[in-house]
């Protein structure tokens, strides 16, 4: 009876226990973020995601939505960009730094990097840019590569050359969810998705105390940079092709001028012998 008992304890106070909370996420973007919304929702199943997107809409719009959220979730995907004037690559930066210090150093922000044809003749390269340096000092900020998997075959466009396929969408999504899973911010207390390192200690027989490693520079963030791209066709170093210029298969003919002068000069050495008996 005394068993049994414990054994109803024990369930009814695992089943009164809160279930873990899901993995939230907050979505904000432009017409690319309409089109990659539906894939990147069937890729995470189980999460609670908030979508505000809409087409047309330029960086300043969305940075404002972000804002007037009473609280954020966990993670935060940012497709924005595209629509702001390619001029402007320092006030975008800002726009990057804001959503940063806002979402604060426990939310992992997912950004993907724009591609499309230059607009008054400016590209959009101080943009990703823009977003490389920032990533490259922020550990929680993951630029999904988008301009590269374009450029690599990896994510198709239309004819605009700046919206995705309905393959390049789910393509775009993919990479997306790549970059939540990969993102290695600490947890935080709203339930943050992102991964943190192992809580676990493992014990382990002391150690020899070790000198003092000299102190060098410190190591600086990694940017986590999603799908970079391969290089392109046609760019690979050249295969060495033999030379075919000693008579197109590649062997060599000295073996055969030597039998020929070989045999001349036998053919030479048999007519002296042969005048020589008759001059006898």
């Amino acid at each position: 009876m005394v068993r049994i008992a414990a054994v109803i304890a024990a369930t009814l106070l695992a089943a009164a226990q809160p279930a873990a909370a899901a993995p939230s996420l907050l979505h904000v973007g432009d017409s690319l973020a309409v089109g990659s919304d539906p894939p990147l929702r069937q890729l995470l199943p189980g999460w609670s995601i908030t979508t505000d997107a809409l087409k047309n809409r330029p960086t300043s719009v969305g940075i404002a939505i972000i804002d007037r959220q009473p609280s954020l979730p966990g993670s935060l995907v940012v497709e924005l960009g595209t629509n702001d004037s390619p001029d402007q690559a320092a006030r975008f930066a800002a726009y990057v730094r804001h959503v940063l210090q806002v979402a604060g150093a426990k939310r992992c922000v997912v950004w993907v990097n724009i591609h499309r044809p230059p607009y008054n003749g400016i590209s959009y390269a101080g943009f990703n840019s823009a977003l490389d340096q920032i990533a490259a000092t922020s550990r929680n900020l993951a630029v999904v590569d988008w301009n590269g998997m374009v450029n690599s075959g990896r994510g198709q466009v239309g004819a605009d050359g700046v919206h995705a396929t309905p393959s390049g969408y789910q393509a775009r999504a993919g990479a997306i969810a790549e970059a939540l899973q990969g993102c290695s911010t600490p947890q935080s207390s709203s339930g943050s998705h992102t991964l943190a390192p192992s809580k676990k200690k493992h014990k382990a027989a002391p150690a020899k105390p070790k000198a003092a490693p000299k102190p060098g520079p410190a190591a600086k963030p990694k940017a986590i940079k999603v799908y970079t791209p391969e290089p392109r066709l046609g760019t690979a170093t050249p295969e060495i092709v033999r030379s075919t210029s000693d008579g197109g298969d590649g062997a060599s003919p000295w073996p055969f001028i030597a039998g020929a002068l070989a045999a001349i000069a036998l053919g030479a050495g048999g007519y002296l012998l042969a005048r020589r008996r008759r001059a006898s």
